[in-house]
């Protein structure tokens, strides 16, 4: 008598609990995950012969890329591997090159006097860019070593730039403050600057993403913007780094990770462009 006493209140609780589980959350998948005007997005896949293209293009230590664009590349420059360099403008010239030239590879005992095996020499002011171009939904991290103690006023920031020649830029200085960059020189910014000093490694950069810049330090946020101040009329643009004071440092590793423009790629791949502007038509048709 006990045991169907049992069956019948279990029986009942599951008829009463009916109502609750007819309110579960909807799957992803489901009928109603459907953006606003009732129909789905259709995303633009790259085919994997497009894909190893993409990193054709490039000459990185480490590089992938995934079906949705998000590329990553890693640069080694402790390697002394000088094809790494073709990827950026100005080129480093090599250790032996021209006198003057404010990007290059280190020289003979350079990188032994901050502990390194070697890197990408900068000094004074300047600019250096890597070549691709990304979408506004990007994360740059480096490590930096100073041949001197800073001074007042000296910049070496991780930078975003874009609009016509880049001439709007954005910066983390050395991941402790955002900065709005004119050329080469500081424009205004938030946040103290960090000091510089000899021999201590930097791991630095920044992240852009959904429209926040932020400045990035030994893997933690110390500022960062939203403002229009910083990224007015934001768009697809390319990273790098922007110098100026007194500046002589070795950069030995670089990590690019985001969003690439596929618009980019594509005028150096005929089928993927074709592809791109096939996908624009079949979005505008629907």
């Amino acid at each position: 008598m006990l045991n169907f006493q049992r069956i019948i209140a279990v029986a009942l609780l599951l008829l009463l609990g009916q109502p609750f589980a007819m309110q579960r959350p909807l799957l992803a998948d489901e009928p109603l995950d459907i953006p606003a005007g009732g129909k789905k997005e259709v995303r633009f896949v790259l085919l994997d012969e497009e894909r190893s293209r993409i990193l054709d293009l490039f000459q990185a230590t480490g590089e992938t890329i995934s079906p949705n664009g998000t590329l990553e590349l890693i640069y080694n420059f402790a390697s002394k591997n000088e094809q790494l360099g073709e990827d950026w403008a100005p080129i480093p010239t090599n250790p032996f090159g021209r006198i003057g030239q404010s990007v290059r590879w280190t020289r003979g005992g350079e990188g032994a006097m901050v502990g390194v095996s070697g890197g990408i020499y900068i000094a004074d002011k300047g600019q250096w860019f890597h070549r691709a171009v990304w979408k506004p939904q990007v994360k740059v991290e480096s490590t930096y070593y100073s041949f001197c103690g800073g001074s007042a006023g000296d910049m070496f920031a991780a930078t975003y730039a874009w609009t016509k020649g880049l001439r709007r830029r954005v910066g983390s200085n050395l991941g402790s403050q955002v900065m709005r960059i004119s050329g080469v020189k500081p424009a205004g910014g938030i946040g103290k600057p960090s000091e510089i000093i000899f021999r201590e490694p930097v791991h630095f950069g920044f992240e852009l993403k959904d429209g926040q810049f932020s400045a990035q330090r030994g893997g933690r946020t110390l500022e960062q913007s939203s403002s229009s101040k910083f990224l007015k009329k934001l768009d697809s643009g390319q990273v790098g780094f922007v110098w100026s004071g007194n500046i002589r440092c070795c950069i030995t590793k670089v990590t690019l990770r985001g969003q690439l423009d596929l618009d980019w790629a594509a005028k150096s791949i005929p089928s993927l462009k074709t592809r791109l502007k096939e996908h624009e038509a079949s979005k505008g048709s629907r």
